[in-house]
């Protein structure tokens, strides 16, 4: 019988370098952190051959799950239907709605492992749809920024649910009482944006929620760090997220391509070797690994595809953290009375 508090169920043949990363993953966590139990879902074999000589996992935080299939990333959303209940996500996932998992991680195909979760987790009473979250870094710390990508079309109503989840995700990461919110847009005036997020705007002002409503806040403002969770259309966000990442690849490889051009250039990165590093390790992308899927009965989270073990060891601390917090209790007391 296991002393775990939680149990956490895992995809573990989603994503690149699957199981071993996903061992990996679990064995850096356990490390620190024993109280919780893994129900590890997919290919017996390979998942005991991972497991062999690990150090910091026992017979008393896993069991392995033997599954026949798995959904590849390169699978259409109606094939890995098909594909389905022998699959290491779907039985994940289920695991989740028959109360055997307390909450579900994978790597794989976010599409599939979005509507299966719709599927068979479902939707929270008063949420219409379900949201991507993720973490992003700013000047001050971190800031929850949503929708990265779930919905394409927004109304009035899912950016009012999406700022009340999102706050009450910020809550239980970062232990503060009353996060601030802001609605991303083109500009910071109440007359700019169209009409949907304009109407959203006055909706959400003329409201007591459960977080401080900053108002508009324009995209150069992200990383300053006043607001604590930004929200947005999953089209916009998606774009953004994108374009982000892709900027922080340019300015590192321009480093690179400076540092490394001369011999002077040589000197000067040695000289300020131990600066750079710590600009490497605070912008690390896995520190951030962990896209949080909000509004459904159940905890999901989407670790990055080509996510390594350090990655993947952050998005089960998130995931950790999320439990420990009770997240979905607490959304689903913010739309008991709707």
């Amino acid at each position: 019988m296991s002393s775990a508090n939680y149990t956490i169920a895992v995809d573990a043949m989603g994503g690149d370098n699957s199981p071993a990363k996903i061992i990996d993953g679990i064995d850096l966590f356990l490390k620190e952190d024993n109280l919780f139990f893994f129900n590890i879902y997919g290919d017996e074999k390979l998942i005991i051959e991972c497991l062999r000589n690990k150090k910091n996992i026992s017979e008393k935080n896993y069991k392995v799950i033997h599954c026949t299939t798995k959904i590849e990333n390169e699978d259409s959303v109606r094939n890995a239907i098909k594909i389905g209940k022998d699959s290491s996500m779907w039985r994940a996932i289920e695991s989740v709605k028959e109360k055997q998992s307390d909450l579900i991680i994978s790597s794989g195909n976010t599409g599939a492992l979005l509507l299966i979760s719709k599927l068979l987790i479902k939707m929270i009473d008063n949420i219409d749809k379900p949201a991507i979250a993720g973490l992003w870094p700013n000047n001050k710390g971190t800031s929850i920024f949503l929708d990265l990508g779930a919905n394409i079309e927004f109304n009035k109503k899912n950016y009012l649910d999406f700022s009340k989840i999102g706050a009450e995700l910020f809550k239980v990461i970062f232990d503060k009482e009353i996060p601030v919110v802001g609605l991303l847009n083109v500009g910071s005036e109440e007359i700019k944006g169209h009409e949907e997020l304009k109407n959203s705007y006055n909706e959400i002002s003329n409201q007591k929620n459960n977080f401080l409503f900053h108002g508009y806040i324009e995209g150069n403002e992200i990383k300053n760090g006043d607001i604590d969770v930004v929200v947005t259309d999953g089209f916009t966000g998606n774009i953004a997220l994108k374009t982000a990442e892709g900027t922080v690849n340019f300015i590192n490889t321009q480093i690179k391509k400076i540092f490394s051009s001369s011999l002077f250039g040589k000197i000067c990165y040695l000289i300020s070797y131990s600066v750079f590093k710590k600009i490497k390790k605070n912008l690390d992308p896995r520190k951030y690994n962990g896209g949080i899927f909000l509004g459904l009965n159940g905890p999901v989270i989407k670790s990055h595809g080509g996510a390594d073990s350090l990655a993947f060891y952050y998005s089960i601390k998130l995931s950790a953290k999320i439990l420990r917090g009770n997240l979905i209790k607490k959304i689903k007391l913010n739309f008991e009375n709707e």
